[in-house]
């Protein structure tokens, strides 16, 4: 097999593993019944191509590709088929686009029809085009035994099995025609595959492997959409599991899937103890595999970097239990996925509460949703002291406004710290790490166990400091006294006062108070706060009659600031013992000690030998007496071993020896650490001669002129001689073909010690060189190949192929040649299968079924069930709630649609006023109408739409008149009147005075009211009008005395306007088109005559869009802009709804249909009245009602775009009843 450069740049490091599986699917498909013929397939090699191969060419020409590939192949696969390395057919994989001559890209692979026997074209070139590639290798592979496509030349159909011509390869039940059966009998009798049947020398075929241990759902996934897509985590009952491969393509909507419809890989893991085979789900039996496949862990990855800049990252690396994935009752990878440790650990500026505070302040612009219908801001601050563990991990902030906690997000930045939810081991950290609380030891490894010693030592024995212990009673009254400083590196200090009622502890860190300090006791307190290392504790603990018990002050230590612990005493002695301070202390200090060892030296008395050396004698002791004497003490010294075996063969060489840093204690000697030996350390490697080099090794002697005088002996033999001794170096292996070089040095022949090289003849030095060295044999080995894990959470097994294999010598020496699993039975076979991804999967939303639509026709609401499940052990189980994201958790309610609605109201007049004048009542009927008879039907049928009123009240303002009353006009839309210019006088004739007006809505354009005689203390009522409108009253008359106290006030109030009626004749003008008037007074028989007329308003606050509403019921639809101000955001399209003052309005949401998750589009409804706004985003429905009598409907985004898009009904409210009217 040999991979291009193209398919390894997309598949990298996990290319081999990719191709291995796809090979596995081609050899399944060769060796299935319906082919007739058993065929193996053999992997001799595989080589991956990282950069383009100048022989070999793929373009858009096929055949020349086809032919470049071929002969490449010839080159490089021996020709002997008896070479163990010799293969049968060579198959190129690419991701090249194939084009066939007449233009057709559909083309998926290429080879010559029956070359797989021929020396020229015995080779196959296949587009790799994700896990169908396997299939396109099984069809090529076909065609090079002489199998045509179906339906050419043949009698069997073109498409529906692994010949077809059309590529249709999704079939799950894919299987060889009967013309492909004969054809290969036909290939083989005609004796064209004889290079197929000899027996390959490596053993061990790879058709056993099920692809889908090694590639689970979430690793089919990314392959199909690629590497953010992950498997579908809530399944569909309208097609098996395993025919269709369903995948999140949008890593942050949980909510849908996307289907591709090819099957699941075999052995990808479907269910609790079940794989898919063939596209059906079946138990380990049915897939005919009696071997447990037990997980193995895949290779670890890189480090990440760290996440933090200073005060304590975290780094981390991962590992998957997926080469293979466990299966058929295998065991899980055992040991853990994920290796962490702290990085960055220098302190910051901020302390580790600030850290967390700047996260939960981040989310302060982030409206949390307290109720369905309303959204609020809030300030967050740490929840440290309120949750702790993993629940803290969750970006758990608390409100400082009402005091309640909860998840700001899915977790807060790794390293940031925490607090355990036990006791954490002694100098150990706590930090989050992926959303949850973890361990990490005092080296700063996670899950290492390593603690620190009573002495604040990590791994320490406690040897390096000294126990204080003491007790205090005194004190000074009315004064702090110190009665412990404590020395830096202090540690484990523990503060107990038994007697708090009158005296209390106080801390002064640094110069300043942390614990009390004004003369009065201080609350509980951990300084700086529980996230710091080392933090100092202060507790209060209180009798039953909250009364001070005990104080208690910890320090877990090393103490690295100025700590001084002090008392007060409000009493002095002279009340005895009931006023004193019963305080114990005590720490570990490592001053103690050093001060303790530096003068610890004694005087002792010496004794002689024995006079005589047998029998009784005499020794002498000299009388002294001991004192403490200080010296200089000597803790440790260094320990030199006896040199090893010298490197040269003759003159000198270096040998080596072994130095270690001891310790002298009771007249033995225990190895320490280096660190502790003070003086310098003796060199490793010492020279050393082994012989006398022979004759032959050039030498330099020393030239001295020798004197003629007779007497004067000559010196030559006492001349030193120099000769070039060779140094042998270490050999590069311990075994198989190792080398060794061989220098030379100038070595003294007398001394055989090394001298400088000058002494020599430096012209006779020979040259270094390499000699062979360790010829033996390296013993075979296990090696393995790890496939992926069969699940990405919840318990999986990986399956790894095992083969025994021997480095090999000569020329390849640096390959590795596989050879048979008997050479490796001295050695302990590695398991199989192996567990893993044995952690749960996260936690993830559920949606039942929908219950019964809310309407019988129409669009309506529907409720259904929403749970956190979590899938843990072949288990899917609910969990609480607080585990799953609650940013995207689905809605309880969904919209439906049951049919057109066909149903209405049919509407009749009003009735004649019940009165001739003032105030009556007229009414009409409203029956429910069918869509196939005039005649009335159930009313539950027009349910859908908001009933019509059937009553309403009536009023004649002249009762001198006979003429019928007729139906005040609030009935009807007010935009139907006709508009008047500003400036019109208007009359005031009798029968337009408007009385009986207390709580009532006025809808004339104008009207003389008489609030004189009116009988409530407390009169309201309002007055509206069109929106290009606005309101003029005139004071005809005023009764109300402002320098008496009978009265308080006529107010008049708008949107806009705020004002006091005061004197008879005055005038004012509203700015909008509805006021209210409100009268109180304290006598009766007081109050006001005016009179109000309409006018045009020519500044208008509202834009084209708005509308005003004065029904009391009616449908509500969103208002849109038209095309020439559609591009403006300054002004938004609004609804008023105004109601009599004495009803409120309730507002009902029928439909919202909202294809946008942008914080732009939303609906704001304003209580006018309370000055309180309430903003709905979604889909929600929702339920509304005021607090007063008006309010306004406000669209914002995509509302003000499409019509339709938001439908709701409103009415008004009767306080008193809670009825609508």
């Amino acid at each position: 097999v040999v991979v291009g450069p193209d398919v390894y740049d997309v598949h990298s490091q996990d290319t081999e593993r990719y191709i291995l599986t796809n090979l596995n699917i081609a050899s399944e498909l060769l060796r299935d019944v319906t082919l007739g013929a058993n065929i193996r397939v053999h992997l001799v090699r595989m080589v991956i191509l990282t950069e383009p191969k100048p022989d070999i060419q793929i373009s858009e020409n096929i055949t020349s590709s086809l032919k470049s590939v071929c002969e490449w192949g010839q080159r490089v696969n021996p020709d002997a088929d008896t070479d163990p390395l010799h293969a049968d057919l060579l198959l190129y994989i690419t991701r090249f686009d194939l084009v066939l001559p007449n233009g057709n890209k559909l083309v998926r692979g290429v080879t010559q029809l029956g070359g797989v026997c021929s020396t020229q074209w015995n080779c196959v070139i296949t587009e790799d085009t994700g896990f169908d590639l396997g299939i396109t290798i099984a069809h090529e592979i076909g065609h090079s035994f002489g199998i045509n496509h179906d339906g050419i030349d043949n009698t069997c159909s073109s498409s529906g099995f692994m010949m077809a011509s059309d590529g249709g390869y999704n079939s799950v039940d894919l299987t060889w025609s009967q013309c492909s059966r004969a054809q290969l009998q036909n290939f083989f009798s005609a004796g064209k595959a004889e290079c197929v049947k000899d027996v390959p020398v490596l053993g061990g075929s790879v058709q056993d492997w099920r692809p889908g241990l090694f590639y689970g759902v979430d690793d089919q996934c990314r392959i199909a959409f690629g590497s953010s897509a992950t498997a579908c985590s809530f399944t569909n009952g309208d097609m098996a599991t395993c025919r269709v491969l369903s995948c999140h393509i949008n890593p942050r909507d949980r909510s849908s899937c996307t289907r591709l419809l090819v099957p699941l890989l075999d052995g990808t893991e479907c269910g609790p103890s079940q794989w898919c085979l063939k596209g059906r789900c079946v138990s380990p039996s049915s897939l005919g595999s009696s071997i447990m496949v037990h997980g193995s862990w895949s290779s670890w990855s890189e480090f990440s970097p760290c996440s933090r800049t200073c005060g304590g990252g975290i780094t981390y690396r991962r590992r998957q239990c997926n080469n293979p994935r466990p299966a058929f009752g295998g065991t899980v990878c055992k040991g853990q996925d994920t290796e962490a440790e702290l990085c960055n650990r220098q302190s910051c500026e901020s302390t580790q509460l600030e850290f967390m505070s700047q996260q939960c302040s981040a989310t302060d612009q982030k409206l949390l949703s307290v109720s369905p219908d309303s959204s609020s801001v809030y300030t967050w601050i740490p929840a440290v002291g309120y949750s702790s563990g993993d629940a803290q991990c969750k970006l758990m902030c608390r409100s400082r406004e009402q005091d309640f906690m909860v998840s700001r997000g899915s977790q807060f930045i790794d390293g940031t710290r925490c607090e355990a939810a036990h006791t954490a081991p002694r100098g150990s950290i706590s930090a989050c790490l992926g959303g949850k609380c973890q361990l990490f030891g005092c080296d700063g490894v996670m899950h290492s166990g390593k603690v620190a010693d009573v002495c604040g030592v990590c791994g320490g024995n406690g040897s390096t400091c000294k126990f204080i212990s003491n007790t205090y009673s005194g004190g000074e009254a009315g004064e702090y006294v110190t009665f412990l400083s404590l020395p830096l590196n202090a540690s484990q200090v523990h503060v107990i006062n038994t007697k708090p009622v009158f005296t209390h502890l106080a801390v002064l860190l640094n110069d300043k108070y942390v614990v009390s300090g004004d003369g009065s006791p201080g609350l509980s307190i951990t300084y700086p706060s529980p996230l710091e290392k080392s933090p100092l504790i202060y507790n209060l603990y209180l009798t039953p009659d909250h009364l001070p018990q005990t104080e208690e002050l910890t320090i877990s230590g090393p103490v690295t600031d100025k700590i001084h612990i002090q008392v007060f005493r409000k009493y002095g002695q002279e009340y005895g013992d009931l006023t004193t301070p019963n305080i114990s202390y005590q720490y570990y200090s490592s001053e103690a000690v050093s001060a303790e060892r530096a003068a610890k030296g004694r005087w002792s008395t010496v004794i002689s030998v024995c006079s005589v050396t047998c029998g009784t004698g005499n020794t002498i002791a000299v009388d002294s007496f001991s004192r403490v004497c200080i010296f200089v003490c000597v803790c440790c010294r260094w320990q030199v071993s006896e040199p090893g075996e010298c490197s040269a063969v003759c003159g000198p060489g270096e040998a080596q020896r072994t130095v270690s840093c001891v310790r002298s204690h009771h007249g033995s000697d225990s190895e320490v650490d280096q660190n502790l030996c003070s003086e310098p350390k003796p060199t490793e490697r010492v020279p050393c001669v082994v012989d006398v080099c022979p004759v032959g090794w050039d030498s330099q002697r020393e030239v001295h002129s020798i004197h003629t005088d007779s007497h004067v002996m000559p010196r030559s033999r006492m001349l030193p001689v120099y000769v070039w001794s060779p140094v042998i170096g270490q050999c590069s292996k311990t075994c198989g073909n190792g080398s060794q070089q061989v220098w030379f040095s100038c070595v003294d022949h007398q001394s055989r010690l090394e001298v400088p090289e000058f002494l020599c003849d430096r012209t006779s030095k020979p040259e270094m060189y390499t000699q062979p060295c360790s010829p033996s044999k390296c013993p075979a080995t296990w090696r393995y190949m790890q496939g992926p894990c069969s699940a990405s959470c919840g318990g999986g097994v990986a399956k790894r192929v095992l083969y025994c294999s021997q480095r090999m010598e000569g020329a390849d020496r640096n390959r590795d040649l596989v050879v048979g699993e008997s050479a490796c039975q001295s050695v302990t076979r590695p398991s199989e299968v192996v567990e893993c991804n044995t952690e749960a999967c996260p936690a993830r939303w559920q949606a039942g079924q929908q219950g019964d639509c809310s309407v019988s026709c129409g669009m309506g609401v529907a409720v259904r069930s929403v749970r956190c499940v979590q899938y843990e052990g072949g288990i899917e189980r609910v969990v609480e709630e607080d585990r799953c994201d609650p940013g995207i958790k689905p809605p309880i309610t969904a919209p439906c649609f049951t049919q057109v609605c066909s149903f209405h109201w049919d509407v009749h007049e009003w009735s004649e006023c019940s009165v001739s004048c003032g105030d009556g009542i007229q009414s009409r009927t409203v029956s429910c109408i069918g869509p196939s008879s005039p005649l009335p039907v159930s009313p539950f049928l027009c349910l859908h739409l908001p009933k019509p009123i059937t009553i309403q009240a009536c009023y004649s303002p002249d009762c001198s008149s006979a003429q019928t009353s007729t139906p005040e006009p609030n009935s009807t839309h007010i935009q139907s009147e006709p508009r008047r210019e500003e400036g019109t006088q208007r009359t005031t004739p009798a029968s337009n005075l408007v009385s009986g007006v207390c709580g009532r809505l006025l809808l004339q354009d104008s009207g003389t009211i008489d609030l004189r005689n009116v009988t409530q203390m407390r009169c309201i009522f309002a007055i509206g009008r069109p929106l290009d409108e606005v309101i003029q009253i005139k004071i005809l008359s005023s009764t109300l005395n402002c320098r008496q106290s009978k009265y308080r006030a006529t107010f008049l109030t708008d949107r806009n306007l705020m004002g006091v009626l005061r004197m008879s004749g005055k005038t004012l003008k509203s700015r909008s088109n509805v006021l209210l008037v409100r009268q109180s007074r304290l006598a009766p028989g007081n109050g006001v005559l005016l009179y109000y007329q309409s006018v045009k308003n020519k500044k208008s606050h509202h834009g084209e869009c708005d509308v005003q509403l004065f029904s009391p019921s009616g449908l509500i639809e969103n208002p849109i802009k038209s095309a020439a101000t559609a591009a403006s955001n300054i002004q938004s399209c609004r609804v008023f709804i105004d109601a009599p003052p004495a009803f409120r309005i309730q507002i009902r949401a029928l439909s919202v249909l909202n294809n946008t998750d942008t914080n732009f589009t939303y609906i704001l409804i304003r209580d006018v009245d309370a000055l309180k706004t309430t903003i709905f985003r979604g889909t929600q429905l929702f339920l509304w009602s005021s607090s007063g009598s008006r309010a306004e409907v406000e669209f914002h985004g995509e509302y003000q775009q499409i019509k339709g898009t938001f439908r709701a009904e409103y009415s008004y409210i009767n306080p008193s009843e809670e009825q609508p009217v």
